[in-house]
């Protein structure tokens, strides 16, 4: 893959007038008489994690390179930088599922229109690791037991989540320390609970927070993270029936929000979810409680259980975690060579027509996987094949359209085939290679699909089998021919995310094809942890202190019994019953289910609305993740099909952008990885124009 140049200059900030906007400026009308013109916008920022943190970060350089002046507000329970998710005071066993070298909150110089403040430039996390670590970097912040950490960590190493946190945090106080004279910025350790229009003061917004104190606002920024959320039916019906018979029931939670000591040792407890909280959950049942990890002698872990571990029985609609990430030396794999799905058709993608997802993107995305895995394994494995290596790659090409103009067929001499391009490649594929060397990524996601177990043992021996083997994968990096194409799914994802959030889908292709079919797809096989924790997973199974339902679980209380019960269709043996049951994931991001007394007020005020999605054989829209926005710089549209002055960073675009929760990536252009960088960027050039 040729790595694209790492700079880029956004497109001029869009006027208040081209957006439609009707907000208020100094000089407007409110109650008869004029506005006080201030000179000086005020800005209330709500959520000071890594958007929010942004936001301060932009809106003070921008300040700084013109000289403008402005009054900023920053709104959260929680310490600016960190903020809810990244706090520095949470377990260090808690680990991001990305390398070191990935995220960032400081764009490279030359990537937006305004540059870092000199103190900042080149921080990105991994920077500032590297500095920390080798003692190079002056802050009394960190403990010595922080510097040991940072100085035995590496670019491709999987840092804790609190040590991302250390430099959120080293990042805040690094802006405040160095604020230009023009710029006053206030922290408020509150929540804000409720946001409305002022009629008659000089500012048109009042942000309500604890203790009922109202901040002015001519601007406010909702850079809100992650939210609690109501409860799905099932989940109610699960919280209902541990009430009734005395059970213990744990919802959807940000993992460092729960007091895992609660749970008993010695006792089953059924856990449903093998997404990336599950690691949390089963690292602070296990190594958190005294448990340890060793070498075993045939280059697999081996559990030493501690004796305080409860058994777990865990389940998920795939049964199986997540894959694990593969070891390789970048966030992609360097061997990438696509030819479909790349920075040009993105080009055309975006100044074309309307957009359908499994029409005019997902055959891009399947061919470039189906090439990378098979020129992988042609590299390593060449012996594979009913013919030199060389001759199938370049029949594939042929049957892929590679090379436009040329006959496409499966042996050289044959007349062209006019079949579709998937038939020419399952056609190649059959005649060349056996089945247990091909690819079949709907296998790779849920590999015991339709298949039956005659009892629990039966199928945590397949399952430890597959770990092994999905460890090893990783271990081979560049040289696994899988997880090469898992990389290929990966970076058509950051090219994806561009398509969706300059051009968009049509709403029935968006919801059905891009949300609720290829968003689980690509997350289970690019999303993963880092291979330890497989490798953890497997050594617990092992010694039997992790046992797995099976795909399709079912979770339920048992009214008879008084109990928690869980079972898979797909294995056949007496369900596991259990006091307890532990939901290890995320509430969903989702802001119709979200519980915000903030966004509940803002929406009761007339400032914000769900976006609706329409799908033709529908009988009504459909709600989408996200808020209603305007095109970048994203604004709030209120219940009157109005925008105002209200901007939107982050999670709450889930229905204007793909993959909202995914940190900025380092050393990026702006529309590729650091585009949430560049969402604020726009921001704050809109709020000092």
């Amino acid at each position: 893959m040729t790595n694209p140049p790492h700079t880029a200059v956004l497109p001029p900030a869009r006027s208040s007038s081209d957006l439609g906007s009707h907000a208020l400026s100094d000089d407007a009308l409110a109650g008869g008489e004029p506005r006080e013109a201030t000179g000086v916008p005020r800005v209330v920022i709500i959520g000071a994690g890594p958007r929010g943190l942004s936001a301060v970060e932009r809106l003070v350089a921008h300040a700084a390179a013109s000289g403008r002046r402005v009054r900023i507000d920053l709104v959260d329970p929680f310490s600016p930088g960190p903020g809810h998710v990244w706090r520095v005071n949470q377990s260090p066993r808690y680990l991001m599922n990305t390398p070191s070298l990935f995220p960032t909150v400081i764009a490279d110089c030359g990537v937006l229109a305004v540059d870092p403040l000199d103190a900042l430039r080149g921080m990105s996390f991994d920077a500032w690791r590297s500095l920390a670590g080798a003692g190079s970097l002056d802050d009394p912040a960190l403990t010595s037991e922080d510097r040991v950490v940072l100085a035995g960590m590496g670019p491709t190493d999987f840092p804790p989540r609190r040590v991302y946190g250390l430099y959120l945090d080293w990042v805040f106080r690094t802006l405040q320390a160095g604020l230009p004279s023009g710029v006053e910025l206030t922290v408020h350790r509150d929540e804000a609970v409720s946001a409305r229009v002022v009629e008659d003061s000089t500012t048109p917004f009042a942000v309500e927070i604890s203790g009922q104190q109202e901040l002015p606002a001519d601007h406010v920024v909702l850079a809100l993270g992650h939210l609690d959320a109501h409860l799905r039916r099932d989940q109610k019906a699960l919280v209902d029936g541990a009430a009734e018979h005395g059970l213990n029931y744990r919802p959807p939670a940000v993992p460092a929000d729960v007091r895992w000591d609660e749970l008993p040792a010695g006792q089953t407890v059924l856990v449903r979810g093998m997404g990336l909280n599950f690691h949390d959950v089963i690292t602070e049942l296990t190594e958190g409680r005294g448990g340890e990890f060793v070498q075993g002698p045939d280059d697999r872990l081996v559990y030493k259980p501690c004796g305080q571990e409860p058994f777990v029985v865990v389940g998920s609609r795939r049964g199986t975690p997540y894959r694990a990430k593969a070891e390789i030396s970048g966030y992609y794999a360097q061997s990438l060579d696509h030819r479909f799905l790349t920075r040009e058709a993105v080009v055309s993608l975006v100044s074309g027509p309307d957009l359908v997802f499994n029409r005019d993107i997902l055959p891009l995305v399947r061919k470039d996987a189906t090439r990378t895995y098979f020129r992988t394994l042609a590299r390593v494995r060449p012996e594979v094949f009913d013919r030199p290596a060389q001759q199938f790659l370049d029949d594939l090409d042929a049957a892929l359209g590679v090379h436009a103009g040329t006959a496409v067929g499966l042996t050289p001499g044959t007349e062209r085939d006019v079949a579709p391009w998937d038939v020419q490649v399952e056609r190649l594929v059959n005649q060349a290679v056996v089945y247990q060397n091909r690819l079949n990524i709907t296998w790779q996601s849920y590999p015991f699909l339709d298949q039956k177990f005659g009892s629990h043992e039966e199928y945590a021996a397949a399952l430890v089998h597959w770990l092994d083997r999905d460890a090893a994968g990783s271990a081979a990096g560049e040289d696994d021919p899988a997880k090469v194409a898992f990389s290929s799914l990966n970076w058509s994802r950051t090219l994806i995310k561009q398509v969706v959030a300059e051009r968009g889908l049509q709403d029935e292709s968006w919801y059905e094809e891009l949300m609720r079919s290829f968003s689980p797809l690509v997350e289970g096989l690019a999303s993963g942890p880092p291979a330890l924790r497989i490798r953890q997973l497997a050594a617990l199974a092992r010694a039997g202190v992790v046992r797995f339902l099976g795909p399709n679980p079912v979770f339920r209380v048992d009214a008879e019994r008084g109990c928690f019960e869980a079972s898979s269709p797909w294995v056949a043996d007496d369900p596991f019953r259990a006091d307890w049951l532990i939901e290890a994931m995320s509430p969903p991001n989702e802001v119709r289910r979200n519980i915000s007394p903030l966004l509940t007020a803002m929406h009761d005020n007339g400032l914000v609305r769900a976006k609706s999605l329409h799908i033709d054989d529908g009988a009504a829209h459909v709600p989408g993740p996200g808020l209603d926005v305007t095109a970048a710089p994203y604004r709030a549209v209120g219940t009157d099909g109005q925008a105002r002055d209200i901007w939107v960073l982050g999670l709450q675009l889930a229905s204007t952008q793909w993959g909202t929760s995914i940190a900025a990536e380092a050393h990026a252009p702006a529309e590729l990885g650091a585009r949430t960088l560049a969402d604020a960027d726009r921001m704050a050039a809109e709020v000092l124009s």
